[in-house]
């Protein structure tokens, strides 16, 4: 899926059943396709839907180009603002991938959506495994406990935070996009 952000484009594609024995080989590979792209590798587990990387992207764009930039790359600057962490070696641990993931989102950025597209024909053959777009999205309730766990977030601040009728996945991509934005404002 390729979504469209300010002057960049967004690229994201799920995998699963991917087999990456060194993550780092895998990522070097997906950059050295188009130099025109910045690219991560995440376990998909931890992205709370498309509005999630969205609102991320937009943030890291925003970041890079002005003075709040943590980073020293618009890919890491992604990173960090998917994770909700200021520190880089903290959201590697939380997001990156390691040799036992298997369910792989590949995300990268970049100002031509024809480097994406290229990106997006090759990435299946350097990932592995099968694409599946789907595990991008919130789809099980055991879905929901692990990013709940995972980013911190307690039953009672997603009950708080409710509006009435809303979905536990509804709530859970608004605290979690939420978290995101604060990292402007706490500095």
């Amino acid at each position: 899926m390729i979504d469209e952000i300010e002057d960049h484009h967004l690229l994201y594609l799920g995998f699963t059943k991917a087999s990456i024995p060194d993550p780092e080989h895998a990522l070097k590979l997906l950059r050295a396709v188009n130099s025109q792209t910045e690219v991560q590798l995440l376990k998909a587990d931890l992205v709370a839907g498309p509005e999630h990387l969205q609102f991320a992207a937009r943030n890291a764009i925003y970041s890079f180009k002005g003075k709040r930039r943590k980073s020293k790359s618009l890919a890491m600057e992604l990173l960090l603002y998917i994770g909700g962490q200021r520190q880089i070696a903290k959201v590697i641990r939380f997001l990156g991938v390691d040799s036992k993931d298997s369910r792989i989102a590949v995300v990268a950025l970049s100002e031509s959506r024809a480097a994406l597209e290229g990106l997006a024909r090759e990435a299946a053959s350097i990932i592995g495994g099968e694409p599946d777009d789907d595990l991008i999205e919130i789809q099980s309730e055991q879905r929901v406990v692990k990013l709940q766990r995972s980013y911190g977030i307690t039953g009672g601040a997603m009950e708080a935070a409710r509006f009435e009728g809303e979905t536990n996945s509804s709530v859970l991509k608004r605290l979690i996009v939420e978290r995101s934005a604060l990292l402007d404002i706490q500095d």
